[in-house]
């Protein structure tokens, strides 16, 4: 039986590079413990946030290898697995189970995978079957019909369809889905995998998180900056009946760190990757805001709007 993923807060982290554009790994060490104690769980090379679609091979592998030596075991670790095709795919899960060999890693891993990036909803249950032979770790789906989107390719569906997912819950190894998008499409999800009551439903939209939280948790990006605020707002959501209510500044202090994250979000969102590395960068959590080729520059405009706004809440 495969192990289970947390409820909680995911944290996913962008990429350090350095100013070659190489794994900045002093940077990535920094920010994992800038941020380990507030998550859950965590998630390195994110094809978006954390540029995992667009590193070179050699970078994603020495990425992998970084991630398991620097968090240890000490939470659970997600890491993004998607390759350009189903072989490529296939060879990153190669690398996570030699990889994890030659540490002996003890910890809990999680194959994050976006399949409709290299394969369509046609025979994908048959395709995690077909995986599973190459691994007995558990895989957390990645639904992001916004990424699809970027590929511009002649694809019928931008989400896994909800009869596909149905099916895909029938596979054990399975162990849940990030879901970015709709909240309808969530519902359904959830409707979908009633028979699997561990089967945890990740919403990957912070905003429609902060609005109506998920039971099983969130994937944030916001995690990079405010792992403490993002943590808070969590358990808040997941875990409702164990905070101190009693407390007469619970509900102000939870207010607050809301709206502060709302705004961050609303300051980031135009380009996530660019602008948060900067704000990383002028907080001191990593040395470099560099980001990868095929990532988009940070404007001027949003270079001051970050900077004003961890200016205007003393982060900087």
């Amino acid at each position: 039986m495969p192990i289970l993923p947390p409820r909680g807060l995911i944290g996913a982290l962008v990429t350090p590079l350095d100013n070659e554009c190489n794994i900045d790994k002093p940077g990535l060490k920094s920010l994992l413990e800038y941020t380990i104690e507030n998550l859950h769980g965590v998630l390195i090379g994110a094809g978006d946030i954390g540029e995992g679609f667009v590193l070179s091979d050699r970078k994603r592998v020495e990425l992998i290898k970084a991630g398991m030596e620097m968090v240890n075991g000490r939470i659970p670790l997600f890491l993004n697995i998607t390759g350009d095709t189903e072989a490529r795919t296939e060879e990153n899960i190669a690398h996570v189970e030699r990889i994890k060999g030659e540490l002996d890693y003890k910890g809990d891993i999680f194959l994050s995978d976006c399949p409709l990036w290299y394969h369509s909803n046609k025979d994908l249950p048959d395709l995690y079957v077909e995986f599973g032979r190459l691994t007995p770790l558990p895989f957390v789906l990645y639904n992001n019909p916004y990424l699809i989107i970027e590929l511009q390719a002649h694809l019928k569906r931008k989400n896994i369809r909800t009869n596909v997912l149905k099916k895909l819950s029938k596979n054990e190894q399975i162990v849940g889905i990030m879901h970015v998008g709709e909240l309808r499409r969530a519902m359904n999800y959830t409707r979908a995998v009633r028979d699997r009551r561990d089967f945890r439903i990740y919403d990957g939209n912070e905003l429609d998180f902060l609005g109506n939280p998920s039971l099983d948790g969130v994937v944030a990006k916001g995690a990079n900056i405010l792992p403490r605020e993002w943590r808070a707002i969590t358990e808040s959501s997941i875990n409702p009946k164990e905070m101190l209510k009693d407390d007469p500044t619970y509900y102000t202090n939870l207010w607050k760190a809301g709206q502060m994250l709302k705004f961050l979000h609303e300051a980031y969102m135009p380009n996530p990757t660019a602008i948060i590395k900067l704000a990383l960068k002028l907080m001191g959590k990593i040395g470099s805001s560099v980001v990868a080729e095929d990532t988009p520059a940070i404007t001027p405009d949003q270079e001051s709007r970050i900077y004003n706004l961890l200016l205007e809440h003393g982060l900087i």
